[in-house]
């Protein structure tokens, strides 16, 4: 039994030891083929390098670039030629520069004009002129590095503000997601604030990165939190609790969007933090407090987000990636029948072992 535990527990560093030290990866496919969404590295007059999202737009003829990112480059606008470009808002004249990009290990110089993309989903939009010969892989986010055709290691995501997986990939590492939560109840005993919440974080972690959403996470922990003793005053019921709860956590994800929004980072939200997930943990949090504590809670919320930061980097890793997008049935089916195995297990958990290891000591010495 304690060989068993052990050789999961063995498994698991192994695993995370793996998802940390991942290397990029090749993609394995046709280098031509890029996502709708790619990071790009532009160079500007002076040299200054800068690497950022840009949205891959083939029904726009030209490429356009925000202004407050041409500046940061070095661009001098003003004494840019102008070029009159047709939109919505009718004709207008806007500067024109010319700086080399790098994108999925090509190089070219790339002729954008500069406009204002504050309130666009990324401040670089390529147009067919700089993407000819390349085939666009419609609603793939592929992440590829600038400088070659290669996916970026999971660490490099996770603390990007890019979303990285799609949906099809998203719904295959689902069951992968879950057999590392129930090998942590059933084998390691770590218990968190929801069986499965820390899942639906770490979802939202890999879509938004970490920069982003641990701090967001903690500021509606807090504000729920804050909240609690007002609506155990008023003796609401729990259900009208958490209905306030969610309305407390959704006000707090529109006030992020919007001030996010305005810099530039909206396109981070595509898949927010779970709305009535993060209600609920905070509730838990709430109630484990009241009943064991400060430093239980704090444990409590530790452990819930640790794991799903850990849950996070797995699903990030390049080579679990390259599973998801090649064989997401196959992924799925083999995930499912290893939590049956994994919920077979029925001997001491690692923190039971751990826990009891005092007295069978205290027992051998008397014995």
């Amino acid at each position: 039994m304690l060989f068993k535990v052990l050789a999961a527990v063995a498994g698991l560093g192994v695993l995370l030891l793996g998802v940390l030290g991942s290397p990029d990866r090749s993609l394995g496919r046709s280098p031509e083929v890029i996502g709708e969404r790619e990071m790009v590295r532009i160079i500007g007059p002076n040299g200054k390098t800068v690497e950022v999202l840009a949205v891959i737009d083939t029904g726009a003829s030209a490429s356009s670039m925000d202004t407050a990112l041409a500046k940061d480059l070095g661009f001098d606008l003003a004494a840019a030629p102008k070029a009159t470009v047709a939109s919505a808002l009718g004709r207008e004249k806007r500067p024109v520069v010319d700086s080399t990009m790098h994108l999925a290990g090509r190089s070219f110089v790339a002729r954008t004009t500069v406009n204002n993309r504050a309130k666009r989903e990324t401040p670089v939009l390529l147009g067919r002129q700089d993407v000819q010969g390349l085939q666009v892989a419609v609603g793939k986010r592929l992440l590829t590095q600038p400088d070659a055709p290669k996916a970026p290691a999971a660490l490099r995501i996770l603390f990007a503000k890019a979303p990285a997986i799609d949906p099809v990939s998203m719904m295959a590492l689902l069951p992968l997601a879950a057999l590392v939560i129930v090998l942590f109840r059933v084998v390691v005993g770590l218990n968190t604030l929801g069986t499965f919440s820390p899942i639906l974080l770490a979802l939202a972690y890999a879509q938004s990165g970490l920069l982003l959403g641990v701090p967001l996470t903690l500021a509606l922990f807090a504000l729920g939190f804050l909240m609690q003793p007002l609506l155990r005053r008023l003796h609401l019921p729990r259900v009208a609790r958490l209905g306030v709860l969610i309305g407390v956590v959704t006000t707090g994800l529109i006030a992020a969007q919007l001030s996010l929004g305005s810099f530039g980072l909206s396109d981070s939200w595509g898949m927010t933090l779970p709305v009535v997930v993060t209600a609920i943990i905070t509730e838990r949090l709430w109630e484990a407090w009241d009943l064991d504590g400060t430093r239980a809670a704090a444990v409590g919320a530790a452990l819930t987000m640790g794991t799903a930061i850990l849950v996070a980097l797995l699903l990030l890793t390049p080579y679990v990636r390259h599973l998801a997008e090649t064989v997401p049935l196959q992924l799925a089916i083999v995930c499912a029948v290893w939590v049956v195995v994994v919920g077979t297990y029925r001997g001491l958990r690692l923190g039971e072992l751990f826990r009891f290891s005092p007295a069978a000591k205290a027992q051998g010495g008397a014995a």
